[in-house]
């Protein structure tokens, strides 16, 4: 059991952490997250058994899950500051960062107002550029219905997003 935990950790550990970075955009929050989605694999390894895909599939719907419930827990947050550049040290082009910590900021919001299953379909297919069959089979549906929710996602976000100024 211990060298097929070790194996799923390291085949899919960036992936787990990258979804739990993106939803949560804190990287102890994420590493958390991260953390915790394998504690599961470890108490759930003796009930199941895993392959290459399913193992995947079956993380990147904890990690999602494990992720909603800290947002749900969470505060609402402030509104990105000035201050927050000073902490990534100084760039170049100060400006620019700031634009792009904006847009950032501002594309995470509207996708933070979608509602289940949309975001994260919005998040697996469009910005970690999964196929729609790896999406559909993580949030357990199947490929037509992922297509329709990705539709909807889509149409709903070009509506927040439509008369938002940077």
């Amino acid at each position: 059991m211990k060298p097929l935990f070790q194996k799923l950790v390291k085949q899919h550990q960036q992936r787990v952490y990258s979804q739990a970075m993106f939803i949560l955009s804190d990287q102890g929050d994420a590493e958390d997250a991260t953390q915790e989605t394998y504690a599961r694999l470890w108490s759930t390894m003796h009930e199941k058994e895993f392959d290459a895909e399913s193992a995947k599939a079956w993380l990147l719907h904890v990690v999602r899950n494990i992720c909603i419930d800290k947002l749900r827990r969470r505060r609402p947050q402030s509104e990105t500051e000035l201050d927050d550049l000073e902490n990534h040290g100084s760039h170049s082009k100060p400006v620019a960062q700031l634009m792009t910590k904006q847009m950032s900021a501002w594309l995470n919001n509207a996708i933070e107002r979608l509602k289940e299953p949309y975001r994260s379909l919005i998040i697996l297919a469009d910005l970690q550029q999964r196929s729609i069959k790896e999406a559909a089979k993580a949030l357990d549906l199947n490929e037509n219905q992922a297509k329709v929710y990705i539709h909807r996602g889509r149409k709903q976000l070009r509506g927040f997003l439509q008369g938002t100024e940077l």
